[in-house]
């Protein structure tokens, strides 16, 4: 099983090496290979919104050079479990997960199709990760948690991961080895 972990953290904000290590830990222990990005410590560009990796060039972003925004994309392929680590960020991602995700817009195909009442983007390959998403809260503001379960919920709907969880850590709360390990086991995934 391979994991690919994105580190939202920003720059000079290092909340998320304690979970993002536990994680690595756990999964070492389980024997799945997890390849982790320290998204501010890597260079990627933000998406222009030229579209190109839909109609142009599909699956692969040609209107950005010069970063790892494509070896991040076919790690992310090929994985079988996303982790996303972010501080919240008015119930959003931090602006580093934001650039990424964005960038693998081109991992969906531009047609849409109907599901229940909403429109959603075709799949462009036939089976796409996991995803478990674990925010980061300062604030301890329930309204902005929400937000944030709710935007998880969301991409949940357009990346069309076989499972997905949201878990939010709160500022001063212990990350323990036990709590990783639950958070890991509720993902229910198989080797």
């Amino acid at each position: 099983m391979s994991i690919v972990i994105f580190n939202g953290d920003l720059k000079g904000q290092p909340h998320l090496t304690p979970i993002q290590k536990a994680l690595e830990q756990e999964f070492a222990s389980l024997n799945m290979k997890t390849h982790s990005y320290v998204l501010n410590q890597i260079e990627i560009k933000s998406c222009t919104g030229c579209f190109r990796c839909w109609d142009t060039t599909p699956g692969i972003c040609s209107g950005v050079k010069g970063d790892t925004g494509e070896e991040i994309k076919k790690a992310v392929v090929n994985c079988d479990l996303l982790v996303f680590l972010t501080p919240i960020t008015f119930g959003g991602y931090s602006s580093e997960l934001k650039k990424i995700i964005e960038r693998l817009l081109g991992i969906l195909h531009p047609g849409v199709q109907i599901i229940n009442g909403e429109t959603h983007h075709l799949k462009r390959y036939e089976r796409y990760p996991s995803l478990l998403a674990i925010g980061f809260s300062k604030n301890s503001d329930k309204e902005e948690e929400q937000l944030f379960e709710t935007l998880v919920y969301r991409h949940s709907l357009n990346f069309y991961p076989p499972i997905y969880k949201t878990f939010i850590v709160q500022k001063g709360e212990e990350i323990t080895q036990e709590r990783i390990k639950k958070m890991i086991l509720k993902m229910e995934l198989k080797k």
